[in-house]
């Protein structure tokens, strides 16, 4: 590869770091993927306990898998909602 090229690439990486939206709560900066982890897992509580009204557990086979991709999908639409560029 181009030594140009490598250089590029590496600057924008070095500087793209910074680029993470952080959130000030009661004075302390966390990632703003660490709350939409948390609304992730909550969301998915509030779709569990419809799952259980519904009787739809018997029918989510592998239920670790799903359960662990509802909660990635809620916390990337929750990401994408509220963090994503406009």
């Amino acid at each position: 590869m181009n030594f140009r090229i490598v250089f590029s690439l590496l600057l924008v990486l070095l500087t793209m770091t910074g680029c993470d939206p952080q959130l000030n709560i009661a004075g302390a900066y966390f990632p703003a993927w660490l709350a939409c982890t948390l609304g992730g897992l909550f969301l998915f509580w509030l779709l569990h306990l419809v799952f259980l009204k519904a009787g739809l557990l018997p029918y989510l086979f592998p239920l670790p898998l799903v359960y662990g991709a509802l909660i990635a999908s809620l916390s990337c639409i929750l990401w994408l909602l509220f963090f994503a560029a406009p």
